[in-house]
């Protein structure tokens, strides 16, 4: 069963993050069972999520990971969301999923389909 779990060490946090992002950064690791299979970064600012990174070879896994992430920030307070589209993999959902919209997106456009 694919799971996404909450990176808890901040030492992960900071060997997946590499020095990329200066923000208090969060994350989660994609498994199935005991194999992994991807990670995210993102951080919460000013009511804001911002998906940084999604390393996984899966484009269903992509988007659950930007979900996630996304889930995390609003329960943090964030109502919006943004991906970074330097990263590869979140430029090419962004593509498919929010369809030119605008950089900062409502969290609504993304959960509010759901029933």
């Amino acid at each position: 069963m694919i799971a996404m779990r909450p990176i808890l060490e901040q030492d992960v946090i900071d060997l997946l993050n590499n020095g990329r992002f200066e923000d208090e950064i969060d994350g989660y690791v994609i498994m199935n069972g005991a194999e992994y299979l991807g990670y995210a970064l993102y951080c919460v600012q000013d009511g804001c999520t911002t998906v940084l990174a999604c390393e996984t070879q899966s484009n269903a896994l992509v988007d659950g990971a930007v979900r996630a992430c996304v889930a995390a920030g609003e329960n943090a307070g964030a109502d919006r969301f943004c991906v970074n589209k330097e990263d590869q993999a979140l430029a090419k959902w962004a593509s498919v999923f929010l369809h030119g919209a605008k950089e900062v997106v409502p969290n609504g456009e993304l959960f509010g389909h759901c029933t």
